[in-house]
């Protein structure tokens, strides 16, 4: 907008009805944060000379209203604060929702929480059911409560907008900066749940999976979590060995595994078979193009005795695959090893704060020491858990 058009608009609709007039039309699209000039806004409200003096406002509505009322003296300075807020906090969401890579969020079921720490309940099928003949009674079944606890932390980082930005219309540099801050937000986000779902930090004593609030491994070599195929598997010793992801015989494997190994804890009986679809397939980045060849390829070969065979991939299709650098950043045996299930199933993202952008209320101490106007956080409140240990199965590579 024209820093004339701008002040046109003040005019002609006071100050509350300029910022509503303005978040309306962007609201509506039918304008965009790039659109404005802080220093043609600071202009127009009469504040770029004295911008040292600027106090800010937290652009809750009510406090919007309070200080835009036309009887407040400082209405020019507030409206500046106010307007300039909720442009640069537009642009600090706009940078967090450019999630183009991130895979994050089809890993995890989005949970909405007001409490941190919480139980997450379920039940422990001990007794299945039974033949009743006619004329008798029902057995009665068993069961005992079984739940894990949830872990969140608050993350976030402060913006910092010197005069100089505004002074020598910088509003580009003003925007790149704000966008970034959300991007490298979301992207610390996506990182953790990588982490999570690969239970990465495990050594650091940092457990995704916390079973009657007690921390413990979520992938155990032993295979006592019927959920690791390589070696030190003592639990199922046919699926002792590593499996590299090469071709379609290695996802076969894994769902032999899933078909007979993966089992229900009843106790009147051995366990069962349970049924548990496979929907993804986690990568490591270097891995990202083999799995696709072996999903997506149309049709495979075999040869033998010097005669090759070819016939429609038995697993096209069946999974989707996801990659992530943050598998890759681990290193070592981590860097080959593969993931198969359904992971939304088992690992929630319990959020009790998304992301929210604040603009600081009054003078600091960096507006003295290193002119700064503006200062802007941005945050979030939440974390990853898992609720079960069947449904996502972590093959050694090797």
């Amino acid at each position: 907008m024209q820093g004339q058009n701008v002040k046109t608009l003040i005019e002609s609709l006071g100050a509350e009805g300029f910022y509503h007039k303005i978040c309306g039309l962007l609201n509506e699209r039918k304008l965009a944060v790039d659109d404005f000039s802080y220093y043609e806004l600071a202009d127009a409200c009469g504040v770029l000379p004295q911008l040292r003096s600027l106090r800010d406002f937290t652009p809750a509505a009510e406090q919007v209203t309070l200080a835009l009322r036309e009887s407040n003296p400082g209405v020019s300075t507030a409206l500046f604060q106010i307007v300039t807020g909720e442009l640069i906090g537009r642009k600090v969401i706009e940078g967090y929702e450019e999630d183009s890579g991130f895979i994050g969020d089809q890993l995890v079921s989005i949970m909405p929480s007001r409490l941190r720490n919480q139980r997450i309940a379920g039940f422990k099928a001990l007794a299945g059911p039974t033949d009743v003949s006619e004329g008798h009674p029902y057995e009665e079944s068993t069961f005992e409560e079984k739940y894990v606890t949830t872990a969140e932390t608050k993350r976030g980082r402060i913006l910092s907008i010197q005069e100089e930005l505004i002074a020598f219309d910088q509003t580009g540099e003003i925007n790149r900066r704000a966008k970034a801050l959300g991007y490298y937000l979301r992207q610390e986000r996506e990182r953790t749940i990588i982490r999570g779902v690969t239970d990465a930090d495990v050594a650091t004593g940092k457990f995704v999976y916390r079973p009657n609030g007690t921390g413990t491994p979520l992938y155990k070599s032993d295979g006592s979590h019927r959920n690791w195929i390589g070696a030190g598997n003592t639990t199922s010793t046919s699926f002792a060995a590593a499996v590299p992801l090469v071709d379609w015989t290695d996802i076969e494997q894994v769902l032999h595994y899933r078909a007979t190994e993966v089992v229900d804890d009843r106790i009147d009986g051995d366990g069962r078979p349970i049924v548990m679809p496979v929907r993804q397939l986690l990568v490591p980045e270097r891995l990202r193009g083999t799995g696709h060849s072996v999903i997506h390829s149309t049709e495979v070969s075999i040869t033998a005795d010097s005669r090759e065979t070819r016939f429609a991939n038995p697993v096209q299709g069946i999974v989707k695959v996801l990659s992530s650098p943050f598998i890759d950043e681990q290193g070592g045996q981590a860097a080959n090893d593969w993931y198969l299930g359904d992971f939304r199933r088992q690992f929630v993202w319990t959020e009790i704060w998304p992301v929210q952008t604040f603009l600081q209320k009054s003078d600091s101490e960096a507006a003295f020491d290193r002119d700064v106007v503006l200062r802007v956080k941005v945050r979030y409140f939440g974390g990853i858990s898992a609720v079960d240990t069947l449904c996502v199965t972590k093959v050694d590579g090797a």
